[in-house]
């Protein structure tokens, strides 16, 4: 079964970020900038259709894509690469459309307890941001 992944996301705990940003070639300054700044995801899944906005309050970056059709991706570096996505499972995968083993792969996946865990792959460096959703009150 695939995951729901709608709703508004905020990191609360992030793991050896700045280790692979140094990886990605991002200099020391933007780095500690990055690995600061808590983002908030918000995310609308409608089938494999998604719109994912990554918002800081130094910039946001909106993805749009579908599992399996090839997409403009922005990695952690701000580059941008073309991509597709496609299920693992309940994992929603996203990896550069190359022959490059070393291209950045990033997952997504819900826990059990509800939890969105972000896992980031460059040669070999894994990072993971961890998000809780937010509750939205009603008016």
């Amino acid at each position: 079964m695939k995951q729901k992944f709608t709703g508004r996301w905020s990191q609360y705990k992030v793991e050896n970020l700045e280790n692979l940003l140094k990886k990605m070639g991002v200099g020391m300054i933007h780095r500690g900038i990055i690995s600061r700044v808590a983002p908030v995801l918000e995310i609308c899944q409608d089938g494999d259709h998604f719109t994912i906005q990554t918002i800081t309050t130094v910039r946001t970056v909106e993805l749009k894509f579908c599992v399996g059709e090839e997409f403009e991706d922005t990695v952690q570096n701000g580059d941008t690469r073309s991509a597709v996505a496609h299920w693992d499972g309940d994992k929603l995968i996203v990896k550069a459309v190359t022959d490059d083993e070393d291209s950045q792969i990033t997952e997504r996946e819900l826990t059990d307890d509800g939890e969105l865990v972000v896992i980031i792959r460059f040669q070999g460096v894994v990072a993971k941001r961890y998000f809780a959703r937010e509750i939205v009150e009603s008016t």
